[in-house]
């Protein structure tokens, strides 16, 4: 056999060693277990809570589609209401623009007409101060021959001659003009 000393062996110390590593050993792996353990929970409380959350989403997203798709029809009608009116203002602008091309025209003629009714009204009072003229020479010419034959009028009175009118009036347009 051998001569092999026990109490020497390496073996033995590295036993106590053994064992101190071993405990060490242990509390790393009992530690990385609960750690584990809680993380697993946590995990799975997430998982549960996440879960929760998109069923709540997808019952809220249901209940918005139902809302949109009956307020969609409302909307739908009332765009079509307002592209109604829009063209009915469409053909409103056409017809004013229309109306107040004609009614330029009759401005148009209007004031050509108006110009027409001064042009006429000017003539009109350079006839009228022509009559006038012609009343003052007759007045003028025919006065002095009646005024003598007035004195042997039995009702009329001798008045004397008839003084007559001072003379045409010539319009204050028509001063500056002559």
């Amino acid at each position: 056999m051998s001569n092999f000393d026990y109490r020497n062996d390496a073996r033995l110390e590295d036993a106590e060693d053994f064992d101190v590593r071993s405990r060490r050993l242990q509390l790393i792996v009992y530690s990385s277990l609960v750690a584990f353990v809680v993380l697993a929970v946590y995990g799975f409380w997430l998982i549960t809570s996440l879960t929760r959350d998109v069923s709540r989403l997808v019952v809220e997203m249901s209940a918005m589609t139902r809302t949109i798709d009956r307020e969609m029809v409302v909307m739908a009608t009332k765009m079509g209401d307002i592209d109604d009116r829009m063209v009915t203002i469409s053909d409103n602008m056409v017809m004013m623009n229309r109306n107040i091309g004609t009614m330029t025209r009759d401005f148009t003629s209007m004031n050509a007409n108006i110009r027409s009714m001064a042009n006429d009204t000017t003539t009109m009072a350079g006839s009228t101060l022509n009559m006038q003229r012609d009343m003052w020479s007759l007045n003028r010419n025919v006065s002095g021959p009646f005024n003598m034959m007035n004195m042997f009028n039995p009702m009329g009175g001798n008045q004397g001659p008839f003084p007559g009118s001072p003379g045409p009036y010539y319009p204050q347009h028509m001063v500056g003009g002559r």
